[in-house]
């Protein structure tokens, strides 16, 4: 009786739980030096490429720095390779059942609704008489959006950029990727990623220009709905750079939601006006101005 309950391996359901109980069991045979990422990472790909066909699933190649990378990010990160959960699962169920079943007995069937140490850490700072972080507004702000704001060297122009609120299932992380033209005349591509901390009547965007390595923060408020759906529609506000090197500068920042992640861009006056419906009230916002120190 116990051999057939040993056999069974429960069904991949790819929630969050299931894929936090994954790298858990990964760290678990780890930590009992039982096998390495390294090795881990080869025995899964070798057992992938022997036993993938049986469960209708495509083999992969894997290294240590990918599957390392995969078991120490977040709970919501999960991987461009599509059969890699499934197969990891059925594999450790398989191989180091010791070390996944005790997780998938006991681990709570709800995961953290935000698995990152940060927001609730800037929440308690923030709004100490707030017990709990405001995941209605994050819920609400989950989607696509444009971000408009005046570019870095030249304020007459408008950057549109692709921002995300909830990334690789934390909804309290966006991401922006951006196109400019930087001080050599070069087309530069940029990616910040960062945190949503809502306080009070505002939002604060705790981000991070990775190419840069500077800071890039702002605060938004005014957050009107759609009639429909009910999720908020844009935001308005203040953003605020610190690239290395220099003083920082601040920018007004505007964002509107999108159906689809956009293509990020930079428009002068007369291109936006041709191209985007809404760019009058853009416009008019961007007269703010910008503060900068040269």
């Amino acid at each position: 009786m116990t051999g057939e309950t040993d056999s069974i391996v429960p069904p991949f359901d790819g929630s969050p739980r299931s894929i936090a109980i994954i790298k858990r069991a990964a760290k678990e045979v780890q930590s009992r030096k039982v096998m390495s990422f390294t090795k881990q990472a080869d025995e899964l790909a070798e057992w992938a490429q022997e036993n993938a066909k049986d469960f209708d699933a495509r083999a992969f190649t894997m290294s240590k720095q990918r599957w390392t990378e995969f078991v120490n990010r977040s709970d919501g990160y999960k991987t461009v390779e599509p059969d890699l959960l499934p197969l990891a699962w059925r594999w450790f169920f398989e191989v180091h059942r010791f070390a996944i079943e005790p997780l998938w007995l006991t681990m709570p069937i709800e995961s953290p609704a935000i698995p990152n140490p940060l927001v609730p850490t800037l929440h308690a700072y923030l709004s100490p008489d707030e017990p709990d972080v405001n995941l209605a507004r994050l819920k609400l702000l989950e989607g696509d959006y444009v971000a408009y704001r005046p570019d870095f060297n030249d304020p007459e122009q408008i950057m549109a950029t692709a921002m995300k609120c909830g990334v690789e299932g934390d909804i309290s992380r966006f991401s922006i990727a951006m196109k400019y033209v930087n001080d050599d005349g070069e087309d530069t591509d940029e990616t910040v990623d960062g945190f949503i901390i809502p306080y009070q009547d505002s939002v604060l965007f705790q981000g991070w220009m990775v190419e840069a390595a500077s800071p890039f923060i702002f605060v938004l408020s005014g957050f009107p709905k759609q009639p429909k759906t009910r999720k908020i529609s844009g935001a308005q506000g203040t953003l605020l750079v610190g690239a290395g090197g220099t003083l920082s500068s601040a920018y007004p920042i505007l964002i509107r939601r999108v159906e689809e992640a956009v293509e990020p861009c930079v428009y002068d006056p007369e291109s936006l006006k041709a191209t985007v419906h809404a760019h009058k009230s853009i416009l008019q916002f961007m007269t703010r101005g910008v503060v900068g120190w040269r």
